[in-house]
């Protein structure tokens, strides 16, 4: 049986062998996607954005503003005055995971992709067995790949935006507020969006607010 399913006599066998494969490349892929982040707690979530720096508001805005530009992020919201600032950055490469808003306890889109390919692959199984039964077996015309890839072709597009709050403390501290959500794109059509829940993506910021504050205090002035 194993036989006749890998080399089918008939065109019919042939076609779904071809569907089976493509059917099971897909799924195996869908399978070997990793989970997307859930979205934390908003307690969790607040600790995580959210840092005090010593200085006035003008300061920690500066170098709120230069370690955004340090992760090559562009500004394009800037009120100094109630200390808001957004930014954006498009690449092609990811920064960082995207978390699911989605609280339900269904199935993940790769156990979906998993459980799909598994029937599909049964289904094939059956009636390529009966069909391919039913053939001659003098039709011995070549197997025919088609090779129009009908999956995307262009490259994976993330795009990344930061919001910040800054608010001034009394104790000559500042308190910042960063949040930040995220978008997959391939060939115009949005794969993923959410927020952005990883612990490195707010130290790294944070580090580089700390470093830009501790060279203003330190590099000597010139006059």
């Amino acid at each position: 049986m194993l036989t006749r399913i890998s080399n089918p006599r008939s065109k019919i066998g042939r076609f779904l062998l071809v569907c089976l494969i493509s059917s099971l490349i897909l799924g195996i892929s869908g399978c070997a996607n990793s989970p997307r982040l859930e979205k934390p707690p908003a307690s969790i979530a607040r600790a995580m954005e959210t840092k005090a720096f010593p200085g006035d508001l003008k300061t920690v805005l500066k170098a709120s503003i230069n370690s955004l530009q340090d992760m090559d992020y562009t500004i394009s919201v800037l009120n100094s005055d109630v200390g808001l600032i957004t930014a954006n950055r498009t690449t092609e490469y990811k920064k960082t995971e995207l978390a699911s808003e989605n609280t339900d306890e269904g199935m993940s889109d790769g156990q979906k992709a998993c459980l799909a390919v598994g029937a599909i692959t049964l289904i094939a199984i059956v009636i390529g067995s009966i069909l391919d039964g039913d053939g001659d077996g003098n039709d011995s015309s070549p197997m025919i790949f088609n090779d129009n890839d009908d999956g995307p072709d262009g490259p994976k597009i993330y795009r990344y935006r930061i919001t910040i709050n800054l608010t001034e403390l009394e104790n000559n501290e500042t308190n910042v507020r960063v949040s930040a959500s995220g978008e997959v794109e391939q060939d115009g059509k949005i794969l993923s969006t959410g927020g952005v829940h990883e612990l490195e993506f707010f130290q790294k910021f944070f580090n580089g607010m700390k470093q830009g504050l501790f060279l203003d205090q330190n590099l000597p002035i010139n006059n």
